[in-house]
């Protein structure tokens, strides 16, 4: 039941994260005006404005226009919600009120990365807000925090400084550094380097297959937030089905 409860709420939230994901790259209020076709900038009423079940049942195009909607809308609210049930169902409620708003702080940022290759810095200082909140209220170990840090924004930021020195490009953008921050925070230091594995491994395999269709081209720019985001909520979840292995690790 908690699972139910918590996915139509988090289903809604992530109707609210579709506004951001959309208006926040174009320096628009995401309160002003209210939600509305950017085709045809009609209203749209709360009645059509039901997630995942309006876009289903308009059979994904505008009520008023007829412009099709993008799937970004119904999959954003679909994953928010799954992961906010999840949350609630799996977790104390003070740690599942702050896992899931990083959650919904990580679907946006991951999505605005890769759509326009930046992280806005409203969603990194909201996500530092959470984070400094869970620390004062004991969600969040200060200690356990502190070295996460050093590993989400260390690490990364050594490997940005080779990547320089030897080719003269940026391998990583600072957004990724401040998203490491919140994430080291947030997981911890064995996590996060984890997080970091993966999400390299995950990059380095996606760019490596984007060149096998569109040809070789070094210069070739890839987002790196999806990646640190899906690694960090996939390897948090499976952390929590592997208690006795994360154990091990952080006594090694």
């Amino acid at each position: 039941m908690d699972f139910v409860i918590f996915f139509i709420i988090g289903a809604f939230i992530g109707s609210f994260f579709n506004v951001v994901i959309y208006r926040l790259p174009r320096d628009e209020s995401v309160i002003k005006p209210r939600s509305h076709c950017p085709n045809c900038k009609k209203p749209i009423p709360f009645y059509r404005n039901v997630p995942i079940i309006s876009f289903i049942i308009q059979l994904g195009r505008c009520a008023n226009c007829k412009q099709r909607i993008s799937i970004q809308y119904p999959t954003v609210e679909l994953i928010n919600g799954l992961l906010w049930g999840w949350a609630f169902k799996n977790l104390l409620f003070p740690e599942a009120i702050t896992v899931s708003l990083l959650f919904s702080i990580l679907i946006a940022i991951a999505w605005i990365d890769y759509r326009i290759y930046m992280i806005p810095l409203d969603l990194i200082i909201v996500g530092v807000i959470i984070i400094s909140f869970s620390i004062i209220f004991g969600v969040l170990s200060l200690h356990q925090a502190l070295l996460g840090i050093v590993a989400g924004v260390f690490f990364p930021g050594a490997m940005m400084g080779l990547t320089w020195i030897f080719t003269r490009r940026q391998g990583m953008g600072f957004g990724d550094l401040q998203l490491g921050f919140i994430l080291g925070a947030w997981l911890g230091p064995i996590l996060m380097i984890l997080t970091l594995f993966f999400a390299s491994l995950l990059g380095l395999i996606v760019w490596i297959l984007i060149s096998m269709f569109q040809g070789m081209d070094r210069n070739r720019p890839l987002p790196f937030a999806p990646y640190l985001a899906f690694s960090a909520i996939s390897i948090f979840i499976l952390s929590n089905y592997s208690t006795t292995l994360i154990d091990r690790l952080i006594m090694v």
